[in-house]
């Protein structure tokens, strides 16, 4: 495995493991933010999101062996699934916070 899969690797477990610190750091104490944007995407779906439209971009680029190629693809979309999982538990919390103030 060429040393960008093992960077990779490494980049994507940092990165989950970052912004699960952030969001139980993050828990309590935070100010209301503008209609639309909660923690859950601020701190959650929009670095994973980045984080793995960015190893995407980069495991579109040749010169890499297949096992190189697979092993940051499936990086990049693990990270992207996180970020999708961060933006459906900021809908279910900004749902449930509306429901709570009627």
């Amino acid at each position: 495995m060429q040393p960008l899969a093992i960077g990779a690797l490494a980049c994507g477990a940092v990165m989950i493991i970052g912004v699960s610190v952030t969001l139980i750091l993050t828990r309590r104490g935070i100010k209301p933010r503008p209609a639309g944007i909660n923690r859950w995407q601020l701190h959650g779906s929009i670095p994973l999101g980045a984080a793995g439209l960015a190893l995407g971009a980069i495991s579109r680029g040749s010169g890499q062996s297949p096992t190189t190629h697979n092993a940051i693809f499936a990086t990049a979309t693990a990270l992207l699934l996180g970020a999708l999982l961060c933006a459906l538990a900021g809908a279910v919390t900004e749902t449930r916070h509306h429901r709570a103030a009627r």
